[in-house]
Parts: structure tokens; C-alpha cells; sequence
């Protein structure tokens, strides 16, 4: 059976049709009353990375979190707001990017993800799982993503959105308990997320998107698109479609399509609303790339160990740029393995400790820290900016 996803225009978040235009998406997918039933406490989870201003779209924007926050308690349902940050609290990084105000307005509350341990029999490679308590307290989940690219996962959308679900720090501990199995099996932990937290509905916040050097620091594109459907998945392949981006590049699509998550290949989903040429862009930017891939290593024949001797040549490596750098050292307190120290000269980043998780990248401020790509990784992209060369 196809999974249906709905693809709405939404030119502006101050549009006063913002509602209306949701509200068209909803019908086509069958009204709300396919999604929330009259009493039911709705978590909204959006996307809140970090304390940024909304114009950087670095967060899912709070006009789009009111107008689904309004929709559902017209419905029938009481709302909570809640995510967990990579550090600090919901309530700041919402107090910083003027969710805060919408919550206040809407007499709503910003909840905490505190930490609960659940069994998870389900999974196929994750059997117990800890995430935010909240989670367990709601009668429905509404994922609120931002369209987004993802230095280490290409694109940030519906399904790595509820990365979120897990508890701050711990966060940083996914990071380096999957760093030595790759993007692969990391993807697999949010495909696992999905199966485990069920959002009822996914509203993909596509008005303003981030492109080039995401999550944190790329550029705002307007895309002017809201993208919904049930099926988180099939949310993000219609996205992956509309921006261009093959589905081998996006870590969690990849992995559902070898192992048979479904909803990775466009035949299996009905496209409703706009049609996918009518909004299709062919120069999205995506952020660097941070290693050669291991497609590219299996074809050559690449033992695993000659891959991991030679790590730091075939992947990219975050620096500091001391002419940016503060020294506030949030880019330290977000490291999970305590590579980046104080030294002469400024913060310096122990690259033989480094796993490449990329959260130093995501906390900075300032924009300090960039990826340094190895001499292979160079030769590489180089050959694939290269046509008449050969693609390797």
C-alpha cells in the first residue's frame, strides 16, 4: 500500500493564509481527525538545535510551530513543546529563538527531555533505548523537522529529527558508541527512533530551508514548501526528490532501502498537492563532503583496517580557525570524547582522538570550526568535480 505525502505552497511564515495553507495539506491527507482525537496531549517536537535568531533557519521557525500548535488545540488536543538540545535546556535555546514568545502566547508549555529508559523489543538492532520522558507521556507525537542540509548526514529532515528524542548528552555518547560501524549504523539508531516513537504526523518546515555548510552555519534558501505526511520516511524521500539529492547520499534513506524499511523508492508513495517538477530545485548546495564513501572503499577492495589506518586521508577533520574562535569552549563541553583543549595559541582539537561526529561543528557560535579534508578525500572530490576525468 502507498504511503502519501502532501506538498504545500507556503510562501512566507508571516503569510496570514500560514494556517490555511497547512490546513490544505491536512485535508488532502484526510483532516485532522485522521491524526488527533478530542483529548488527546500532543508532544510537538520540533527542531531546536540551538539559541539562534530565526532568520539564520537554523531552527524549525515558531510561526510554524504556533499555527500546528493552534490547529491541534482547535481539534480537540493540549499541547507540549519539547526537544533536546545538544547543550542547554529546551527553554533557553526556545527563549533565544523566539519560540519562547509563542509558547507564552498560547499559554502552552516547553517541556524537558528528562531521561527514561525504554525496552524496545521491537528493534532490529536496539533493544532499549533512553529518551526524553515526555515521549511517554504523550497520547500523539507531531514532528516538526526543518529542512535542512547535515554535515554528517547530508540532509537533516523528518526521521534524523528525532535524534532529538534522545536526551542531551546522551546524544553525544550515540556518537561514539556507532563511531567505529560508521554513518550506516547510526542512521540505523534513528531509523529505530522512528519505529519506537511513531509520530502520528511529520510537517517538514520548508518555507525557509539551510543549505551549503548545515546544520548550524549554512546559508537560508527559500524553497517556499511545507512537506506532510504520516510516514516519516516517505516525508523525507519526496524531499530528497524535490532538492535533488540521491538517495544514496542521505545516510537513513540508504539504510532503509537495504534493509527493507520501505518507502525509500518514489513508486512506493503518492505525491499530492503540488507535483514534484512543478517544485523541484537542481542546485541545492549540499555541505562538503566529510569522508570518501564506503561504497567507494568496498569497490576497491579496501580491507576495513586499511580504511581505518588510513582515516585521516580519506576523511575530513574539523579545525579551528583561530581568527573566528572566541574561546568559549561550548565546542569542548559538546565534544563526547574531550578532544578539544586549551593550548598555546587557542582551542586545539586532538584529531587522533576525534570521531568525526561533527558536534563541535554544530554548537560553535561563531562559525570557528570547519572541516579540513585528508589528501584522499581531496583527490577524490576532486575527481567527481571533474567530469571528463571519470568519476570515481
Amino acid at each position: 500500500m502507498k504511503e502519501t505525502v502532501a506538498v504545500i505552497r507556503g510562501e512566507s511564515y508571516e503569510d496570514p493564509r500560514l494556517i490555511s495553507r497547512i490546513q490544505e495539506g491536512i485535508d488532502l491527507l484526510g483532516g485532522w481527525r485522521e491524526f488527533i482525537t478530542p483529548g488527546d496531549k500532543v508532544l510537538l517536537k520540533p527542531n531546536l538545535l540551538i539559541g539562534r535568531p530565526v532568520e539564520r533557519c537554523v531552527n524549525t521557525h515558531p510561526l510554524i510551530v504556533k499555527a500546528v500548535a493552534r490547529m491541534v488545540m482547535d481539534s480537540g488536543g493540549t499541547v507540549v513543546i519539547g526537544d533536546s538540545p545538544q547543550l542547554g535546556s529546551a527553554k533557553k535555546v526556545a527563549a533565544r529563538c523566539g519560540l519562547e514568545e509563542v509558547a507564552k502566547e498560547l499559554g502552552i508549555d516547553v517541556v524537558e527531555f528528562d531521561p527514561v529508559e525504554v525496552k524496545f523489543p521491537e528493534g532490529k538492532v536496539f533493544k532499549t533505548l533512553t529518551v526524553g520522558k515526555p515521549l511517554l507521556e504523550a497520547d500523539k507525537v507531531i514532528n516538526l523537522p526543518k529542512l535542512k542540509t547535515h554535515s554528517l548526514t547530508c540532509l537533516t529532515l523528518a526521521v534524523k529529527n528525532l535524534f532529538g528524542c534522545i536526551p542531551g548528552a546522551r546524544k553525544a555518547e550515540w556518537h561514539v558508541k556507532t563511531s567505529d560501524a560508521g554513518k550506516d549504523f547510526l542512521a540505523q539508531l534513528f531509523l529505530e527512533l522512528n519505529d519506537l516513537v511513531k509520530p502520528a504526523l511529520n510537517i517538514v518546515d520548508g518555507i525557509m530551508a539551510m543549505e551549503g555548510r548545515g546544520p548550524g552555519f549554512g546559508d537560508p534558501r527559500h524553497l517556499g514548501l511545507i512537506i506532510m505526511g504520516r510516514n516519516a520516511l516517505a516525508v523525507d524521500r519526496v524531499i530528497a526528490e524535490i532538492v535533488s539529492v540521491p538517495v544514496d547520499l542521505i545516510p537513513t534513506l540508504r539504510v532503509a532501502k537495504a534493509k527493507g524499511y520501505g518507502y525509500a523508492e518514489l513508486d512506493e508513495i503518492e505525491i499530492i498537492g503540488e507535483p514534484i517538477d512543478a517544485v523541484r530545485v537542481k542546485d541545492f548546495k549540499l555541505p562538503p563532503r566529510t569522508e570518501v564513501p564506503s561504497q567507494f572503499a568496498d569497490s576497491q577492495g579496501l580491507p576495513k583496517f586499511v580504511f581505518r589506518f588510513l582515516k585521516n586521508l580519506l576523511t575530513a577533520q574539523p579545525q579551528i580557525d583561530h581568527s573566528l574562535c572566541q574561546e568559549c569552549k561550548m565546542c569542548a563541553e559538546a565534544c563526547p570524547l574531550k578532544a578539544i583543549s586549551p593550548a598555546e595559541g587557542g582551542l586545539l582539537i586532538d584529531t587522533r582522538k576525534c570521531i568525526q561526529c561533527l558536534c563541535c561543528i554544530e554548537v560553535c557560535p561563531y562559525a570557528a570550526v570547519e572541516m579540513n579534508p585528508g589528501l584522499l578525500l581531496r583527490v577524490y572530490n576532486w575527481f567527481n568535480s571533474h567530469p571528463h576525468s571519470g568519476r570515481v
